[in-house]
């Protein structure tokens, strides 16, 4: 059976908290059109905010989230589709760790913020119904032939983005190099030999990916089918390649946006409750420029008194 890869990222334009990029990967039927998920989830998923508690919600994380709504649908969601690869975790940095690697580990700990006991986890979502829901989740999968093989998220602190940047010239470079990489970890932890497509939210303004291709998988041979302002399509040996605009119309896309949107918010509630503890009268900030400007004013002081230099939480660009 063919694989399908789906890919998105939350937290690329601000100067505060990380960039994360996620990569979700399905084992599904032959011949079953990526778009087609929606219809054979419907007993269980809705691309629409559901009119029943029985239904999660899947769908571009701004969609699903935003910093008017609770962020329980999101929450819900996400841990529902992670259940069905490991336990509900209790905090952030265990979950971090889980769908990022050691790698993640090494770089949390040296953000001063995250000294201590991770931030709990759920935070809005009934951790008592998610097994029922984690249950009809895999019913209604099986039924369809549909399997989540894995999630991986790669989560880019400033410190490592600033340098990642300098090394690479543009933000642009990073986030396309992190994303194939993760697309090869994906076909890595499969055994046979793959194939299946690749859906990924175009990067920028980028409309050619074939060279990064190539050195996500070992300089094999790319071959082009199309370059466009709205797609760009490769093949790879049996693998298909499709980066396109609005991707995450597609259910893989879709969550893997909902997976990094969760992880980067989870984080920023434990930065913004670090920096409240300083200053109990600070506003949070979600970390995008205009508003991240006004967070560094309010806590410069502060953060000079701590020893904490400006580059550990600023991004550069």
């Amino acid at each position: 059976m063919p694989i399908l890869i789906g890919t998105d990222e939350a937290g690329y334009g601000p100067n505060l908290g990380p960039l994360v990029i996620t990569a979700t990967s399905w084992t599904v039927p032959d011949n079953l059109d990526p778009a087609e998920l929606w219809s054979c989830l419907t007993d269980v998923v809705s691309n629409e905010p559901p009119n029943s508690p029985d239904l999660l919600h899947v769908g571009d994380s701004k969609q699903v989230y935003n910093s008017g709504r609770s962020i329980e649908p999101l929450e819900r969601s996400v841990l529902a589709f992670l259940s069905l690869l490991r336990e509900t975790p209790q905090t952030i940095d265990i979950l971090g760790a889980e769908i990022s690697g050691r790698e993640f580990g090494d770089a949390y700990a040296e953000e001063p913020w995250n000294d201590g006991n991770g931030f709990a986890v759920p935070v809005a979502a009934n951790v008592e119904q998610l097994p029922a829901m984690q249950e009809r989740l895999r019913s209604c999968l099986e039924a369809n032939s549909i399997r989540l093989n894995a999630v991986f998220s790669r989560v880019v602190f400033p410190v490592e983005f600033n340098r990642l940047v300098d090394e690479a010239g543009t933000k642009g470079q990073v986030l396309s190099a992190a994303t194939l990489a993760l697309v090869r970890r994906c076909t890595d932890a499969i055994a046979e030999p793959v194939r299946g497509t690749v859906v990924c939210d175009k990067h920028g303004g980028r409309n050619r990916y074939d060279g990064l291709i190539a050195q996500a998988f070992d300089d094999q041979f790319v071959f082009r089918t199309r370059e466009s302002g709205p797609i760009s399509s490769y093949r790879v040996g049996e693998l298909q390649f499709c980066f396109r605009t609005k991707a995450e119309q597609l259910l893989p896309v879709a969550l893997a946006s909902m997976v990094s949107k969760y992880v980067r918010e989870i984080l920023m509630m434990q930065f913004n409750e670090f920096w409240q503890s300083q200053l109990p009268s600070l506003k949070p900030t979600k970390g995008y420029p205009t508003d991240a400007k006004r967070f560094w004013q309010d806590i410069a002081g502060t953060a000079r008194d701590l020893q904490i230099e400006k580059h550990r939480l600023w991004r550069q660009r």
